[in-house]
């Protein structure tokens, strides 16, 4: 967890107690107990279905094929972990093109995220393009090595989940199939990434050859992700998912909880979009306060507050004590000097308050960290 908690350090459990108390939670909330979680899946009517065999059969099944209505793909395959899913992804494109070169953007999941995974474990060699902002078309065709594959991860959470502007997605994906070079979405988050766009699953998944997606993040699961391509390219990923140690004994419970999120989470990404525009605009002239980007792309943004990571929290924590309010679950060094970073996510929580009452919330937290910064 190294690379995690040099960006966001993990919530302590005085953090999350403090959290669990509060009756005000801005965007992730507390987990329910095992219990709780395990009752409400029982539930479900995916709990009656047969019980998967290493991902065959039962609500797996039922989860892929699901999935695949969404992305308008020939075929998927579920796996447990989506660093082990990407790892597959790009370990297959090199092993078919004889070449280790793949472009990743040095913000994204894969190069930060994963102890440099993409080359110690999977022996590949990732071209990092781009900067604080999505990369282009442009800078691809400024390439002069042979390619693998090129990812893009929508959205690019690290930089403020951001997305590429459309056209250019379009240019990028009219690129690699000029060069014959397979498009990968990392699309941890492309549930949150269609909504922002305007656009059904099945346009944006459209301009890719293969696409990851994950279960637990907008869609509220258990855990669990998908890779979807051509047959071809689906078959040629479980000797992989294999050798990666990816074959799970039984994943029905991450399975059903995904079927449940599919069902019932997905439609409201659209309007968890919205909210967190209508937060964003309701923000805007808060004096020290950044928002990044001012107009979010999707359901999720950053805020850049005066002060340090470390003076925040403690600013943050005694702000929850005294208000019963959790506004951020953490802090991390901003690219402005003498700023801090957090994220907001909107989602089910915001149907238990009034955007203007949060905004007031963020505004007088945000008039004690300039007051003490």
């Amino acid at each position: 967890m190294a690379a995690l908690s040099s960006w966001y350090p993990l919530m302590p459990q005085i953090d999350r107690d403090l959290k669990a108390s509060c009756h005000l939670i801005l965007s992730r909330p507390s987990p329910p107990s095992a219990a709780q979680t395990l009752a409400r899946l029982a539930q479900l009517p995916q709990a009656t279905d047969a019980v998967d065999v290493y991902g065959e059969g039962g609500a797996v099944a039922e989860l892929e094929q699901a999935t695949l209505a969404h992305l308008d793909k020939p075929a998927g395959l579920f796996f447990i972990k989506g660093v082990t899913a990407q790892l597959c992804v790009l370990r297959a494109y090199a092993q078919a093109r004889s070449c280790n070169n793949v472009v990743i953007h040095p913000l994204s999941h894969i190069g930060m995220d994963e102890a440099s995974a993409v080359e110690r474990v999977a022996g590949l060699q990732p071209i990092r393009l781009g900067r604080t902002l999505p990369f282009t078309a442009a800078q691809l065709d400024a390439l002069t090595e042979p390619l693998a594959a090129v990812v893009v991860e929508l959205p690019l959470r690290r930089a403020g989940y951001l997305l590429p502007d459309i056209d250019e997605l379009h240019a990028i994906s009219r690129w690699c199939r000029e060069h014959q070079v397979p498009l990968h979405f990392d699309g941890a988050r492309l549930w949150e990434a269609a909504a922002g766009y305007g656009l059904s699953l099945a346009e944006l998944a459209g301009l890719a050859d293969s696409v990851y997606v994950s279960y637990y993040k907008g869609l509220g699961g258990l855990g669990g992700a998908l890779v979807a391509g051509s047959e071809s390219f689906v078959a040629s990923l479980k000797v992989w998912k294999t050798r990666y140690g990816g074959d799970l004994f039984t994943a029905y419970p991450q399975a059903i909880s995904a079927l449940d999120g599919l069902q019932h989470r997905l439609p409201r990404l659209p309007e968890f979009v919205s909210r967190a525009r209508a937060l964003a605009t309701a923000l805007a002239d808060i004096p020290g306060l950044v928002i990044h980007p001012h107009t979010p792309h999707t359901n999720a943004f950053q805020l850049w507050l005066p002060g340090t990571p470390a003076s925040l929290a403690e600013q943050h924590r005694h702000f929850a004590q005294e208000h019963g309010v959790w506004l951020f679950d953490a802090f991390a060094e901003a690219p402005l000097y003498g700023y801090a970073m957090t994220e907001v996510e909107i989602g089910p929580m915001s149907d238990h308050y009034r955007i203007e009452d949060t905004a007031a919330a963020i505004r007088q937290f945000a008039g004690i960290a300039a007051s003490g910064a």
